[in-house]
């Protein structure tokens, strides 16, 4: 296992019984469906990738990993309810939510199933879930981006096969020495990180309540447009200025802050690679708009050159001698 699928593991642990760990997606089918090619598309997708054809069986506190079958998908019949209609939406949110919910043995089974609902109006809800010690949410587009083709393919045309999530840890590892070097010098004499004491009150969002910010629906296109004008991409712009933001307000002459990557090295595996990479602002040039984004627009190249140290081993470095547990790290 990867060190990310340990971690995972140890979380799984401690939260044995529970679906905290599950990832998944559920797609709203319309139109004529043919059961039995979608059914032969998901079999061809989770065959096609090494992860979703492993089996994970637990002793105890150690998992055992193994070749497995997949079951056919489950399949439920419920016409007396309809996509389109408002007061039937809930209805097939919870049985959505109950299907999601139900947790995987861990007795020698792949860590992924499809459940299909048809519906009473010729639509059908598909659920796909995994345990995240498979998957996370870039492997999700890739999982979906695999089973639309599939299926439009059919079961004469079997699927190319995949990139091996075995091989990606394997070059990862290869260049983890060099990697290791890069951070070390990338984050040389930066100052110890003040870690703040305050956490959110118990009970300040009540379980299962949804928090939810609502965005202005120009906004992806104003991000692009703003993107394009400073030629570069709109993770770029916006990695930029949220550096830029927090520079000012705090006063601070140094950086290091984190956003996501895929981290997959141009590949089409699917498993638990992704993870934050880090970017140091503010030490080698002025702080300007042009200065800090030259400054994003560098370490995030860098940084995802770099990738075979993972970030939580970066975070250990920065804290190194602090005495600082990994739970009280902000998240």
């Amino acid at each position: 296992m990867s060190r990310q699928q340990r971690r995972l593991w140890e979380v799984e642990c401690v939260v044995r019984g529970s679906a905290l760990l599950h990832t998944g997606i559920a797609l709203r089918l319309d139109g004529k469906l043919d059961e039995k090619r979608l059914s032969h598309a998901i079999g061809a997708v989770f065959r096609r990738h090494e992860l979703l054809n492993t089996g994970f069986r637990a002793d105890g506190e150690t998992l055992h990993l193994g070749p497995a079958a997949h079951d056919e998908p489950r399949v439920a019949h419920r016409p007396d309810l309809c996509a389109d209609q408002a007061g039937h939406l809930a209805e097939i949110r919870r049985a959505a939510a109950a299907a999601h919910a139900k947790t995987f043995p861990l007795t020698g089974e792949p860590l992924a199933r499809a459940d299909l609902t048809l519906l009473g109006d010729h639509s059908a809800v598909l659920l796909l879930t995994f345990h995240r010690l498979v998957m996370d949410l870039f492997s999700l587009h890739q999982v979906v981006t695999d089973l639309q083709e599939a299926y439009l393919r059919g079961p004469d045309e079997p699927p190319t096969p995949a990139d091996r999530y075995s091989a990606i840890l394997a070059a990862r590892e290869h260049r983890r020495s060099g990697d290791w070097e890069f951070w070390r010098t990338e984050l040389s004499d930066f100052p110890t990180p003040w870690i703040g004491e305050r956490r959110p009150e118990p009970g300040w969002l009540p379980d299962g309540a949804e928090l939810s910010v609502p965005l202005d629906p120009d906004l992806t296109g104003l991000l692009r447009e703003n993107a394009r004008a400073a030629r570069c991409t709109p993770t770029v712009f916006v990695t930029a200025a949220a550096a830029r933001r927090v520079l000012e307000r705090s006063g601070a002459a140094d950086l290091v802050l984190a956003t996501m990557s895929a981290n997959r090295m141009n590949s089409d595996a699917v498993g638990p690679l992704a993870q934050a990479v880090l970017v140091r602002v503010g030490a080698a040039a002025p702080h300007g708009d042009a200065g800090v984004l030259a400054q994003v627009r560098r370490g995030l190249r860098e940084g995802m050159a770099h990738q075979g140290v993972e970030f939580e081993e970066i975070v250990d470095l920065l804290t190194d001698g602090m005495g600082v547990a990994r739970e009280t790290w902000p998240r």
